[in-house]
């Protein structure tokens, strides 16, 4: 079975008309969620070294970076919003990585770049997703003993598909082009380690696959030797990153499940299975309207191995507080409005306000490692988690939910999609022009040209 063409067949076929209204409306909330979170990201060092990166490398005023008054290259716009996007780990989680970090900033500055219509680039966010999500299901290792050969999780890697089937379908590819483009993708994918080193060289990553995908079509466009056959055979894509492959994932419902359906969006800047417990702890002080003051402890379960802090001492560096329900926990109840002064440096140190805070946290009932919540996710579920919180007055609450806020099963509605990027993206850009770029991509399948929405991201 030749793949790469099948699945450059089906991104270059599918048509807006023929995608179902849930989808399109999927696509633009997902529009609408990952700029959000990109722009509100502005003060953040790592975004602003992305930005500061494009800014001194200039070049042809192409693209919009989201929240600033810059416009540069297609592909420099897809790196600095590719960073942007993932800075607070606050965009979207599919079953295998952040997608919109590549598939948002490639389709929406190509589409910029070329005047291409609204329906073009929803058309594009729909087909990255759909062959994104494919390839990367098809390329999952076994899990039981990969990591411990020093391995990491290619969540970079195979996210440049998404940038680069969104860039190649804006830019108008046949079948074997977008082929092409994917093979092209396969040689310029970034490589993953198995260790971050807790650093924001991860985030830069999202940027770095985005900016590749975006050269993948680009390369393809200007008419260098084609192959077509990347993710084929014994010597694919699949043989670099991974020890196995599962082919049946490559064409599994190919236009009748929309995968893009299962992404999930993420309702707290935190890491993915934090969302839950935050949401059942943000819940509880709704409800029941308690102080900080009164709280005696709080417990949570189950005892998921990414969150609980074993293995970590304050001060934390950023991404090992997004990684912590205490910290988050602590941060939540010191100030409610999430944003990145939840993960200050002076909210990481050993003594402080947070510090003292995230004491209270505690946690019990089974213990669960984060490949069971993985398998668990992607069966189209999510681990149930149960939040409770007692009071130094000895009166004891209890909230347990299966589905976070943003799941598939629990998905934002449009217009709380609206609040979400109001809230983000009015100290930035201004309450005005949020609302006129929310009401744009309400309606955006009626725009012929996206650079006229892209004006309304620009900071003066």
């Amino acid at each position: 079975m030749q793949y790469t063409r099948l699945l450059g067949k089906y991104a270059s076929e599918l048509k807006y008309e023929d995608l179902p209204a849930e989808v399109i409306e999927q696509a633009k909330k997902i529009t609408l969620h990952t700029i959000a979170v990109a722009i509100a990201s502005m003060n953040v060092p790592t975004a602003q070294k992305a930005v500061e990166m494009v800014r001194r490398k200039g070049g042809t005023p192409e693209a919009t970076v989201w929240g600033t008054d810059l416009k540069v290259p297609v592909e420099e716009a897809g790196f600095a919003n590719g960073t942007t996007a993932d800075t607070l780990d606050w965009e979207d989680c599919t079953w295998t990585g952040h997608a919109s970090a590549g598939a948002i900033p490639a389709a929406f500055a190509m589409a910029e770049q070329q005047k291409a219509s609204g329906k073009r680039y929803l058309e594009a966010v729909v087909a990255a997703y759909e062959v994104y999500q494919r390839i990367a299901m098809s390329v999952q290792p076994d899990l039981s003993n990969y990591f411990g050969k020093g391995k990491g999780w290619g969540l970079v890697c195979w996210q440049i598909f998404s940038s680069t089937v969104a860039a190649g379908k804006i830019l108008g590819f046949d079948g074997d082009q977008i082929a092409a483009a994917i093979t092209k993708g396969a040689y310029l994918t970034p490589l993953t380690l198995g260790d971050t080193g807790l650093t924001d060289t991860y985030h830069v990553a999202h940027g770095v696959s985005a900016r590749c995908g975006i050269n993948s079509a680009l390369l393809t466009s200007i008419g260098f030797e084609p192959y077509l056959d990347g993710l084929d055979g014994n010597s694919g894509f699949w043989r670099q990153i991974c020890d196995r492959v599962d082919w049946d994932w490559l064409d599994r419902d190919l236009g009748k499940d929309y995968l893009i359906m299962q992404t999930l969006l993420k309702h707290w800047p935190v890491n993915v299975w934090i969302e839950a417990p935050l949401d059942g702890l943000d819940n509880l002080c709704r409800k029941y309207q308690f102080r900080t003051e009164e709280i005696a402890k709080i417990r949570v379960s189950p005892q998921l191995d990414i969150y609980t802090d074993k293995g970590m001492s304050r001060p934390y560096v950023f991404m090992q507080a997004q990684y912590s329900v205490p910290h988050c926990f602590a941060a939540y109840l010191d100030n409610p409005f999430p944003s990145e002064n939840w993960f200050t440096q002076e909210s990481r140190q050993p003594e402080g306000r947070i510090a003292e805070l995230s004491r209270l946290v505690e946690f019990f009932g089974p213990e669960m490692d984060r490949y069971e919540a993985f398998l668990i996710f992607m069966d189209r579920d999510f681990p149930e988690t149960t939040v409770e919180v007692t009071l130094k007055n000895g009166a004891t609450v209890t909230e347990t939910l299966k589905y976070p806020k943003g799941h598939p099963k629990n998905n934002y509605t449009f217009e709380e999609e609206r609040e979400h990027f109001m809230a983000r993206t009015a100290p930035y850009i201004g309450a005005e022009k949020a609302k006129q770029f929310v009401d744009a991509i309400e309606h955006l399948e009626e725009y012929s040209n996206v650079s006229e929405v892209a004006k309304y991201l620009i900071r003066e």
